[in-house]
């Protein structure tokens, strides 16, 4: 699992913002990042992720072609797992690698950090737009 967080001086403008408008401004923190937060961090991490190109019949569709991400909410977070189908990719993801597999692809950390920019700047404005 990828922690993430914001640099400084992101972090000072949610920040600045969080102390202008007090809790309100946590609360809609809270609404973005489970749902809309979530969602541009799983669309940043599913654009990594790697392709074996192996079929056959029966075999499930590729994580990449699929939407193989959860999101739990908690206060001023948002944790992005794989579904339980898709645990799997905790090995090229990590560095675990077997005989046949590479890893060390990081994806879901290089991912989420790609969502940052993003996330502060659509925070800051749902936060101006409500106050």
């Amino acid at each position: 699992m990828a922690t993430v967080s914001i640099d400084s001086k992101s972090f000072e403008k949610v920040v600045d913002a969080i102390q202008k408008f007090g809790e309100g401004a946590e609360a809609e923190i809270n609404k973005y990042l489970p749902g809309e937060g979530g969602e541009v961090i799983k669309k940043n991490i599913q654009s990594r992720l790697p392709t074996s190109g192996r079929t056959w019949s029966g075999k499930s569709p590729a994580a990449k072609s699929i939407d193989p991400f959860r999101k739990i909410g908690a206060n001023l977070a948002v944790e992005v797992l794989a579904t339980n189908a898709y645990k799997y990719l905790y090995f090229p993801d990590d560095g675990s690698s077997t005989k046949n597999h590479y890893g060390g692809q990081e994806f879901m950390q290089r991912g989420a950090e790609d969502s940052t920019e993003e996330i502060t700047d659509n925070i800051i404005n749902k936060i101006l737009q409500k106050f």
